[in-house]
């Protein structure tokens, strides 16, 4: 009877992503036999590579007590810096380079913006959305660039010791983002902004300086992002991450992580992308028509993300 109990108690504090993403495995597994094949799994790790990236980035800023609607626009800047760049004969490695930092700069300018500029960050990251579509747009004279090098193109379609490259380059990114959160002063920082920006400057946080860095991470992030998706399609598109931002917000609410600030579960943004990716994944291979996807998805999303937050409330009222 007691280890009932207790197993009981056990299933109560799992997460709740951790069952909305067993039960979508599952139905999915036996819904159509494709899904739970090792090429589609390889296939799932490249879709979620690029939403994961983001939404780690998207997780810092949203802790923070922002948000970040640019970041879908600047996965399709450093896919189009990229691609320009590697046309007019640098090699990738430094195309790579220049496709990162060009996004970096435009966190870092949202960032002093929010930060120096007291603007709330919605109007800031909406409007940076809007300039960096513009330069893309720009950049490749409203078309796309094909991207003719297959060393850059082995980074989204090739296997490392039997796993896709970007599985390895998201645990990467994972790992570090981790460590700055957990064992540098940037996490208990960035939190104790999100939980209220003037206590914080009471106790001494720079707190436009760690403002300015979480958006400057998410841009990093952001432009990592459209590296490896680049390096999928070979192709340089203004509008190739459009409505990434509304993943990667989903992702990290579904989560666990408040959009009130002050808290944030990277595991769990991890968990939030892989709910996202198998549900649009599986939802493709039934062969449901677009509109039905796009509903189902829409309403999957929402259910999701009402019952994370209705149970990360009640764990702080318990609190």
């Amino acid at each position: 009877m007691l280890k009932a109990h207790r197993f009981a108690l056990r299933l109560s504090r799992t997460p709740s992503i951790l069952w909305i993403m067993l039960t979508l495995v599952i139905a999915f597994s036996l819904l159509t036999p494709e899904f739970a094949t090792v090429s589609n799994l390889f296939n799932l790790a490249r879709q979620g590579a690029v939403l994961a990236i983001i939404s780690v980035g998207m997780t810092v800023v949203i802790a923070s007590g922002g948000i970040d609607l640019s970041v879908g626009a600047l996965v399709g800047l450093s896919g189009t810096v990229i691609a320009v760049t590697i046309q007019r004969g640098l090699s990738w490695p430094i195309a790579v380079l220049l496709g990162i930092a060009t996004c970096s700069l435009c966190g870092l300018v949202s960032g002093l913006v929010v930060a120096k500029g007291s603007v709330y960050p919605f109007i800031v990251t909406f409007g940076m959305l809007f300039m960096a579509q513009s330069i893309s747009l720009g950049i490749t004279k409203g078309g796309s660039v094909h991207i003719d090098e297959e060393s850059f193109a082995a980074l989204g379609h090739d296997l490392l010791l039997g796993l896709p490259t970007p599985l390895w380059i998201t645990a990467a990114v994972v790992t570090l983002v981790a460590f700055l959160v957990r064992r540098t002063v940037l996490g208990r920082y960035v939190y104790a902004i999100g939980n209220n920006a003037t206590s914080a400057a009471w106790l001494g946080i720079d707190v436009d300086r760690y403002k300015t860095l979480v958006y400057l991470l998410s841009g990093t992030m952001a432009g990592v992002a459209g590296t490896v998706l680049a390096s999928r399609v070979v192709t340089g598109n203004a509008l190739i991450g459009q409505g990434c931002e509304f993943d990667a917000i989903a992702a990290v609410v579904i989560g666990g992580t408040s959009l009130a600030g002050g808290s944030g579960s990277l595991l769990g943004t991890v968990m939030g992308t892989i709910v996202i990716t198998v549900l649009r994944n599986g939802l493709s291979l039934l062969g449901l028509p677009s509109e039905v996807m796009s509903a189902v998805t829409g309403g999957t999303i929402m259910l999701a993300v009402v019952l994370a937050q209705a149970i990360l409330a009640g764990g702080t009222r318990e609190g």
